[in-house]
């Protein structure tokens, strides 16, 4: 079977470190859920919010060195944001994972678009759409490097229709 960008993430998320990832599943996330399921390697720990899943991932990156939280488009990116600042003024390496939607549906007005970029730019130190499976590998490093080296928050936006895409 063709490795699809989720399960790219996925191991590279491992090799940098990560041990778990916290989010709410479902949604635009249902690709990268998957993708961890399947690896085995990564734990997936389901929290009621988003917040939550955020926080806990500063708890552990400030214990741990690295972690990793989720939310899907709309609500789960607004929810995420307490716990992103809390990792970015604690400088503590973060990688938050914002699934959302389809890349057909951006610009359109969509009800649970937000613009990522835009609204993460002030609790992270970087912050970049994936737009192509081409991108992916790329972005994913960069993110990694930023989150590890400026000891702060990077966020991978990645529309669900992307993270289906073969790698």
């Amino acid at each position: 079977m063709a490795k699809i960008v989720a399960d790219q993430l996925v191991e590279m998320l491992v090799e940098a470190g990560v041990k778990r990832v916290y989010a709410v599943t479902g949604d635009s996330l249902n690709f990268f859920n998957e993708a961890i399921r399947k690896d085995g390697r990564l734990k997936w720990i389901h929290v009621r919010h988003e917040e939550v899943g955020a926080y806990a991932a500063a708890a552990e990156a400030e214990l741990d060195g690295i972690a990793c939280c989720a939310g899907s488009c709309g609500p789960g990116h607004v929810h995420l944001i307490n716990g992103m600042y809390d990792a970015h003024r604690s400088h503590v390496p973060m990688i938050v994972i914002a699934s959302t939607i389809n890349t057909s549906e951006m610009g359109m007005g969509y009800f649970q678009e937000t613009n990522t970029v835009k609204l993460f730019d002030d609790c992270s130190c970087y912050n970049q759409l994936i737009t192509t499976a081409e991108q992916a590998p790329r972005i994913i490093q960069t993110a990694i490097q930023h989150a590890i080296g400026q000891k702060g928050v990077a966020v991978i936006s990645l529309p669900g229709d992307v993270s289906e895409m073969k790698a």
